[in-house]
């Protein structure tokens, strides 16, 4: 059983409770990062200390609770069995218990707490009945969270120890070359087995401890490895499936020659995950989620990170990306930010999400951490089961062969990505089929070379629209349900929309009669002719930039309508004197007196950038490889800041 350094390490961390009356440790980890294993061994430890009053229970397993006292009752006890048949309540069982730990140490691995309610409750009771002060009793969980519930206290919990680098090179090997021994192998074969291994570094789930690698073990990393593997961690269930690939399917190769293989494939794991049962651990898992946690659960593994950095990269200079993704998915979701976040702490009990209100990154920033192997479960699940009739289900089509294969009807569809899809883009979003999705709420569109034109005719649950890269797309046509009624289905869902590097399109969509609009973002469309003022009571964020010529300015919504708003950013090219109409509005009397000093002053700057002629916007002679630019920005927080900048003489200032 290859737990040496882990259990060496885990022994260590016991310390005294108060309420338990011993010493006690809470280990948490994902799925596959061998919590069972470890508690099983820590029995084999522990059992000559505790003359064999040892046991190990699992709350996940099938067993009734009945079934767990009188295992307890057997192994910690000793009680015969005649006895144990006689035990039918559960009172009886907890007091016989309690009569016995309390007279003689015992050693009680509780494993695989869950968020349930009755999983938490029966931990609880085993834990409060007292035990001899000489006692040790381990709790583990896939969720710190609930492994604080039971043990407040940061001394009591720790997340599972990293695996050494031996550790991690027996549990492929025994999986990959059963009959081979990690002692065994010449320099070169461990050279080539720590390749493999590498494969299955992940990022780490806390300040994970571990042994420091020895001189022998040094051998099986390189340079890259070396360095990873202070920063992530082996992961036991990849581990086994890699070695199971390698013995499935190449085992008639040497293993001198697993290097080759390891070479042709950048993404190796990915070749394991559709061969290998890994996925059906997780799986099993997703399916014990609610609906609603399920859908939430692939919004945040698919969507979060590449929304905040598509976000960051547009308007860099403002740090609440995370902040207003929350806001744009509790909308998706119809609940509130507050309610959202329980929802995300709920589904951080399940172990699926780490999800901490209180952790930050470099930037100051709440995170979202999500597993690895959840991540490629998230991917895989919408890959293969976006059409196939599922009720949560997604389609991200990574490639046209990927589309092919749906075949499940479409109006089951709430989210659809679509992605580098040269040849059948066309086809994919053509009029005929956007009718038959009419339950799709989220629809990206990235990098479709050949889509030309988008009617979104019977869209009618759309709340977020995406179309990022779209070269040769020219039109793009928004239709109520009914065809003819403003207010009804598009217009009344459409919540956010995204426009990005579009540069054909002249016909943007109509954005006047949508009531929900709250977000706006409007970037390198060059030929954009339609954009119109529109009425948007629930605006929030509007972003505009590189949109030409600049009369477009006088079509954008005053923003004094905009009751809303939170955060403008306008950039415009060209080398535009601001420095009149800052000086112009300073030099009024009233203007920090009226009731929206900034909103009258961002129309000031407005009116004075449509006042502009188009010498103003062409380079200066020795500028000529640069157009220059003006910026307006202006978010709302408790300062109510304002930045107006312009490039011809460097000038700034804040408001």
């Amino acid at each position: 059983m290859t737990i040496g350094c882990r259990l060496q390490i885990a022994t260590s961390r016991f310390v005294k409770n108060a309420t338990v009356g011993a010493p006690v440790l809470g280990l948490y980890g994902t799925t596959g990062r061998g919590k069972s294993t470890l508690s099983k061994a820590l029995c084999d430890y522990f059992s000559a200390e505790f003359s064999s009053r040892v046991c190990h229970v699992e709350l996940l397993s099938e067993r009734s609770r009945m079934r767990r006292q009188r295992l307890m009752l057997k192994n910690l006890c000793g009680i015969e069995r005649d006895v144990l048949d006689r035990i039918t309540d559960d009172r009886q069982g907890l007091k016989l218990l309690r009569d016995c730990v309390q007279r003689e140490p015992v050693f009680l691995a509780i494993d695989n707490v869950t968020s349930d309610e009755s999983s938490w409750r029966e931990a609880q009771e085993y834990l409060m009945i007292g035990f001899h002060p000489q006692s040790r009793i381990l709790l583990t969980s896939r969720s710190k969270a609930n492994i604080q519930d039971l043990l407040p206290g940061v001394e009591f919990c720790m997340p599972m120890p990293r695996l050494t680098v031996k550790e991690a090179g027996e549990i492929f090997l025994r999986s990959a070359a059963p009959m081979k021994s990690i002692f065994g192998l010449t320099d070169e074969e461990r050279r080539v087995v720590g390749l493999c291994i590498q494969q299955c570094l992940f990022e780490s789930e806390g300040y994970e401890v571990s042994c420091e690698p020895d001189v022998h073990e040094k051998q099986f990393l390189s340079d890259r490895h070396m360095c990873e593997s202070g920063w992530r961690s082996y992961h036991p269930l990849a581990l086994s499936a890699l070695g199971d690939f390698f013995r499935r399917y190449i085992s008639n190769t040497q293993m001198l020659r697993w290097k080759d293989h390891l070479e042709k494939h950048e993404d190796l794991l990915k070749d394991v995950w559709k061969s290998r049962s890994i996925r059906s651990i997780i799986e099993l898992q997703f399916s014990s989620l609610h609906p609603s946690e399920q859908l939430l659960f692939l919004d945040i593994a698919l969507y979060m990170k590449e929304w905040v950095n598509l976000n960051y990269s547009i308007d860099y200079h403002n740090t609440s990306h995370l902040f207003r993704f929350f806001e744009w998915l509790s909308k998706l979701h119809d609940v509130s930010v507050p309610v959202l976040k329980r929802k995300l702490q709920d589904l951080t009990r399940s172990g699926m999400i780490m999800y901490d209100n209180t952790d930050h990154d470099w930037y100051g920033l709440f995170s979202v951490p999500v597993p690895s192997l959840y991540k490629e479960f998230a991917e895989w699940y919408a890959t293969e089961h976006g059409m196939k009739g599922l009720k949560n289900s997604w389609g991200v089509f990574q490639s046209s062969r990927a589309a092919q294969k749906c075949h499940s009807p479409k109006s089951d569809l709430v989210r659809l990505r679509v992605f580098d899809l040269s040849r059948t883009s066309a086809r994919l979003v053509a009029s005929k089929m956007m009718q038959e999705l009419h339950n799709l709420e989220v629809l990206q569109l990235h990098s479709c070379s050949n889509l030309t034109e988008l009617d979104l005719h019977g869209l009618d649950s759309l709340r977020h629209l995406e179309l990022v890269r779209l070269k040769k797309l020219v039109t793009v046509t928004l239709t109520g349900s009914s065809g003819t009624d403003q207010n009804v289905g598009i217009y009344e869902s459409l919540q956010s929309v995204l426009l990005y590097d579009l540069d054909s399109l002249t016909h943007g969509p109509d954005l006047r009669s949508c009531t929900s609009l709250h977000w706006l973002k409007m970037l390198n469309c060059p030929k954009l002719t339609n954009l119109e003022e529109f009425e948007c009571p629930h605006m929030r964020d509007l972003v505009l930039e590189g949109l030409v010529p600049l009369h477009q300015l006088a079509s954008i919504p005053i923003v004094e309508s905009l009751e809303s708003l939170h955060f403008l950013y306008l950039r415009v090219d060209g080398y535009v004197n601001m420095a009149p109409a800052i000086d112009a509005v300073e030099n009024l009397d009233c203007w920090d007196q009226l009731e929206k000093p900034k909103a009258f002053l961002i129309a000031r700057m407005l009116k004075h950038l449509r006042s502009v002629t188009e010498d103003d916007l062409s380079p200066d002679e020795e500028f000529d490889d640069w157009p220059g630019y003006v910026i307006i920005d202006w978010f709302r927080s408790e300062r109510d800041a304002l930045n107006v900048e312009d490039s011809r003489g460097g000038r700034w200032k804040w408001f």
